[in-house]
């Protein structure tokens, strides 16, 4: 296949600043080396039969506004809407009423510290990942959030990626929260198109000094489409980063998060459920780099796969030398529900440091036959008895989520896709 930078929808914005132009000129140049990934990248060996052929879109531009029911209940006056489409800013920012401390801005707006840190935080891995480097290179407008300085934001903001056209869509997200501060963001991916349709974003969160992220995501509505989604959260001292993800499957459903422990004394916690059904796919890649001492990172995802379904975990824990008394501990744990069904787990560590504490295992199986007997034997039927041991499955990891209304929300979800109901 030709370069990347072939692809029609790979073209600079005309609107953005003049620094951040020139980042996506230069960030084009690098596309033009790049291939699409193929079944000989490793970490795409058993996603990449599923991208398909990317010369026939272009830009999901100006679609019909959809409208989008709220999927929870989360009161107004604790909680504030942000909606971008097609990877455009649709919410005036200039007419809502922000609490103390947070800042809204688009990318356009930017001052140049702002846009210096935008830049910053790109980093030098991102020209190996070519979806992130595709977004880089052609996304139009992105939005800029901060928490300032001592604020502990109580409003959640909920942030609504939609794709409602035809095409591809290239969301870009930045959340900067400044030194002792804490702000919750809930990311939600939904998609209304009755097109093909190919959404690729891009998460950047800096977490300074004391402070604490909280970031829920959850796809809505992708399941006979493509979403390609990236995340990398830096960490600076004593910094605290919060990921609970609802991973739904979808045509192609990939997310690769990737969280530096920058600045001793950083912790991250990452929770996942990952859930495919018939034909689909969801891929999800964490990479957790320990390159400070003193720091902690845990991690557990829980996958179930039914049909002819694929999901795939690829979970990494790297250590500097310089990383000592790291404490790191993965744990991946599918079940599978069909003999049609695939379950890739690969948890990966790789240490250099010689006074830590890390710890991974995964687990494979099917539902406990003799489970079900017992429980069938307590009246009830079989379907009420796989949905309960299913759901039981997941709902620890569920009820970990900072949020108790999506915590509420993803149980309903899973009790209406794991109902075994014909």
């Amino acid at each position: 296949m030709s370069s990347l930078n072939t692809l029609p929808f790979a073209r600079r914005s005309e609107t953005l600043p003049s620094s951040l132009s020139a980042l996506q000129s230069a960030t084009r140049d690098t596309l033009s080396a790049l291939n699409m990934p193929d079944r000989r990248h490793e970490d795409w060996k058993y996603s990449a039969k599923k991208i398909g052929d990317l010369s026939t879109f272009d830009k999901a531009l100006d679609g019909r506004a959809s409208d989008i029911s709220r999927p929870y209940n989360i009161d107004k006056k604790n909680a504030l809407s942000i909606r971008l489409e097609n990877g455009a800013i649709a919410t005036s920012l200039d007419n809502l009423t922000l609490p103390e401390g947070l800042i809204l801005k688009r990318f356009t707006h930017l001052n140049e510290e702002e846009i210096g840190r935008v830049i910053e935080a790109v980093g030098s891995e991102s020209k190996k990942r070519e979806f992130e480097q595709i977004n880089l290179s052609s996304f139009d407008d992105g939005l800029y959030i901060e928490a300032s300085r001592n604020s502990k934001i109580e409003q959640m903001l909920i942030l609504e990626i939609v794709h409602n056209k035809g095409g591809v869509s290239l969301p870009r997200i930045f959340v900067n929260i400044r030194d002792n501060a804490e702000l919750t963001v809930i990311e939600e991916f939904h998609c209304t198109s009755s097109d093909t349709a190919l959404c690729i974003s891009h998460s950047d969160y800096l977490v300074a000094q004391n402070s604490q992220l909280n970031s829920l995501r959850m796809n809505l509505g992708f399941a006979e489409h493509k979403l390609i989604a990236s995340s990398r959260a830096q960490l600076k001292r004593d910094a605290r980063f919060n990921s609970d993800a609802l991973c739904l499957g979808a045509q192609l459903g990939r997310h690769d998060l990737r969280v530096l422990l920058q600045e001793p004394g950083a912790e991250c916690d990452l929770n996942g459920i990952v859930v495919t059904q018939a034909n689909q796919h969801f891929d999800n890649h964490t990479c957790i780099e320990h390159i400070a001492p003193h720091c902690t990172s845990n991690e557990n995802y829980r996958c179930i796969a039914d049909g002819k379904s694929q999901i795939v975990f690829n979970g990494r824990i790297h250590i500097v030398p310089d990383a000592q008394k790291t404490l790191g501990t993965m744990n991946n744990n599918n079940l599978i529900l069909s003999p049609t069904a695939e379950i890739d787990s690969k948890p990966e560590l790789e240490i250099y440091a010689d006074d830590v504490k890390c710890a991974h295992g995964t687990t494979i199986g099917q539902l406990d036959e003799e489970e079900i007997y017992y429980l069938k034997t307590r009246g009830l039927t079989d379907e009420q008895a796989r949905q309960m041991l299913t759901l039981g499955f997941v709902l620890k990891v569920v009820r970990n989520a900072k949020v108790d209304e999506i915590a509420d929300f993803w149980e309903t979800i899973l009790s209406n896709l794991l109902s075994f109901q014909d």
